[in-house]
């Protein structure tokens, strides 16, 4: 729908949130490696503020989904707050929104991507905003996340790849996700994992199925591919979740007037 189609996208509660709250982590992050501090939580909250009312869309306070709009802006700056207050502080960053690129075997085409965190100790952190918890087995199947580790595996092993390949899994870093989670009250999940061999072939595999999937013009539902759960809460997240025809929530969004 994007990239083929071009339709334009209209932020879904759950995608704006995660946007904002990204934007004021990303901000404070890049703060405290410049001066050691992070950032006070009125200073995040107008980052915050700044990013929520520019994507808001027109409309919005009267529409069928006001209602889900204003919990969903109160529930996302209580998680950010939290976060700033009691995890931030441990976190002393190394690079932020890092940059990478590289080959993947029997790929034409370079994967290039932004990791959003990498800690002094060489531990890849993502952030995730969501209404409940993650399964704890989302860092073993999460494509984007080995995609980060391996991007940063690429970076610090250098020139000692061969092109063409992908690194060998001592230097693939160690992986965590931050669940930033709006729950009431909210709370912040933290999921740890690494990746071998094994891990490396999945991925390889997987991108090789997805390039081949997109120069066919094949598009199927994610929860169509082989082992992959039903889950809505991807939908919700997705900014074509009210639009789109194999939507897991485009229904009950419309149906519940804006109830969760």
């Amino acid at each position: 729908m994007r990239y083929v189609d071009r339709v334009p996208t209209t932020d879904s509660p759950a995608s704006l949130v995660g946007q904002a709250v990204h934007a004021a982590l990303e901000r404070d992050f890049l703060e405290k490696r410049r001066n050691g501090y992070d950032l006070d939580v009125d200073e995040a909250a107008e980052i915050y503020d700044d990013v929520w009312y520019s994507r808001l869309p027109p409309g919005t306070a009267s529409g069928p989904l006001s209602n889900q709009f204003e919990e969903a802006y109160a529930s996302g700056q209580s998680v950010l707050d939290l976060y700033l207050t009691e995890v931030a502080p441990g976190v002393t960053p190394h690079l932020v929104e890092h940059r990478f690129r590289f080959d993947i075997p029997g790929v034409q085409v370079q994967l290039v991507g932004t990791v959003d965190l990498i800690d002094r100790n060489g531990v890849v952190i993502d952030h995730k905003t969501s209404w409940r918890a993650y399964p704890e087995s989302y860092p073993d199947r999460d494509l984007q996340l080995q995609c980060y580790a391996i991007g940063y595996g690429v970076f610090r092993a250098g020139s000692r790849i061969r092109p063409g390949n992908l690194p060998a899994p001592f230097f693939i870093p160690q992986v965590r996700v931050d669940v930033l989670v709006r729950e009431d009250p909210p709370f912040v999940q933290q999921l740890n994992g690494t990746y071998g061999r094994d891990d490396l072939e999945y991925f390889a595999s997987r991108a090789a199925d997805i390039v081949r999937g997109i120069e066919a013009s094949q598009f199927d539902p994610f929860w169509q591919a082989p082992n992959r759960a039903v889950d809505p809460q991807i939908c919700r997240r997705c900014p074509y979740g009210q639009i789109c025809d194999a939507s897991l929530v485009r229904d009950d969004l419309l149906e519940d007037g804006g109830q969760d």
